[in-house]
């Protein structure tokens, strides 16, 4: 059975959480605190300390990006990770601002907020101030990311906007925002998280 080393209240290992839980996987979800995350036998499995930990078998793989990339190629191929060149591209762009703007900005000041880590302040409110407005465009005249259809673009992308009350930022300043995450939480099978706002009752399907 599939492993995932991680924590209830981490966005990145609910990306992966989520897209484990559309696919209809079972996994075995094991908590991984700080501290454990510092042991021997959690290094010599992940040089970088860091959750999500997923394994399979003899996949072993660490990052949240790479393990939604890994899952999309194994089991929804094309539909979750493009089926054109051009989807393909679009896809990784959003894969990147997850793993640099919105993990830089909104995620930066939730660790702040919720865990008081300490940040640069000013420069996580500069990032958010920047990838905000690019994620509210895109998704007002749009239901999804990319593609026309949930793929791992929104998986990355959607659970540190999700949980950015968490960290401060006025969610009804980003309605657009606000409705895409609420209809991720709409999607059959949906695990539910901490801090995540709550679906609405009905919902069109998209998985």
């Amino acid at each position: 059975m599939i492993q995932l080393y991680g924590s209830p209240l981490s966005g990145n290992t609910h990306k992966v959480r989520m897209a484990l839980a559309f696919l209809g996987l079972p996994w075995d979800e094991r908590l991984t605190d700080a501290a454990a995350r510092q042991s021997d036998a959690f290094a010599a499995l992940t040089p970088m300390r860091q959750i999500p930990l997923f394994i399979d078998g003899d996949v072993i793989l660490r990052d949240s990006q790479a393990i939604l990339a890994c899952l999309a190629a194994r089991h929804r191929p094309g539909d979750w990770d493009g089926h054109t060149p051009e989807e393909r591209g679009a896809i990784h762009v959003w894969l990147s601002h997850a793993a640099n703007e919105i993990a830089n900005g909104p995620a930066t000041l939730r660790l702040a907020r919720k865990f008081d880590a300490v940040i640069v302040e000013d420069h996580a409110q500069a990032v958010t101030a920047r990838i905000l407005p690019v994620v509210e465009a895109r998704i007002e005249d749009h239901d999804w990311l990319a593609g026309g259809r949930m793929t791992i673009a929104d998986l990355a992308a959607s659970p540190y906007l999700a949980l950015m009350g968490d960290a401060g930022i006025d969610v009804a300043a980003w309605p657009a925002i606000h409705a895409w995450t609420r209809r991720i939480a709409a999607l059959p099978g949906f695990p539910a998280m901490p801090g995540w706002p709550a679906a609405p009752t009905t919902t069109e399907g998209a998985a």
